[in-house]
């Protein structure tokens, strides 16, 4: 049987090992800080409208983690949108950038907010913005032939239709549903005929296409207005 002091030796120097482990562990903790909290980005809307190069939808931007009271770029694309914009003392912005100009179709983009004087202080999302348009193909059709609705932008307020008004003369003729909304940008894209009123009037007819239910000549939302113009065909008289 082994002398009890030699187990008591042993521990001795095992507990001494332990202690100078701890003393290098805490050593290189301060020399190792932890790393800084990574900056947050709120997601984006799935999709932003584009009504003209003056007219675009609003992109908010809410961002954190960033160093307290101190500037960051907006960037969209790469190309700086926004770069007078400073950080609260949390480290926390917010506001509203416009959302890229798009003429036709649609396309995605990248939002990025970075502060420069930190430049790992980096985050970016990803999203899509869409022309708003509507057109009749073929553009000419006699009104009660069916022509393709080919649309896109209409997401108001997740909205889970499209409408198609009829006014003529100030007037609400009919009101029709067009189909759900598709995609992120709510795209539509069918038949339907062209004036669906039996016998309608010869004149200018307008065709206003929202995501409201009830017509209003002043929607809350967005709006495309197409005009149709019904004229009367003359038929060649029979020869004698």
């Amino acid at each position: 049987m082994r002398p009890l002091y030699r187990s008591f030796a042993v521990r001795a120097v095992f507990q001494a090992v332990v202690r100078r482990i701890i003393v290098i562990a805490t050593a290189a903790a301060a020399l190792f800080p932890q790393a800084a909290q990574a900056v947050t980005l709120d997601p984006l809307k799935p999709c932003y409208r584009s009504v003209d190069e003056v007219t675009t939808e609003n992109v908010h931007v809410a961002a954190g983690g960033f160093s307290p009271d101190s500037p960051v770029d907006v960037s969209i694309d790469g190309a700086v949108v926004a770069d007078d914009v400073f950080t609260n003392k949390d480290g926390f912005v917010s506001g509203d950038v416009k959302a890229p100009f798009r003429a036709t179709g649609e396309r995605a983009f990248t939002l990025t907010v970075t502060e420069p004087d930190k430049p790992v202080n980096t985050v970016s999302y990803t999203s899509r913005v869409t022309a708003l348009a509507m057109r009749l193909k073929p553009r000419k059709a006699k009104p009660s032939k069916k022509v393709r609705f080919i649309g896109r932008g209409f997401t108001d307020n997740g909205a889970t239709m499209v409408y198609a008004h009829y006014v003529r003369a100030g007037k609400l003729r009919k009101t029709v549903a067009l189909g759900a909304p598709e995609g992120p940008c709510g795209t539509i894209d069918g038949k339907h005929r062209q004036i669906p009123i039996s016998k309608p009037k010869t004149g200018r007819w307008t065709l206003q296409v929202d995501n409201q239910a009830v017509y209003s000549p002043q929607p809350a939302g967005v709006f495309v207005r197409l005009a149709i113009t019904v004229r009367r065909v003359l038929r060649a008289q029979p020869r004698r």
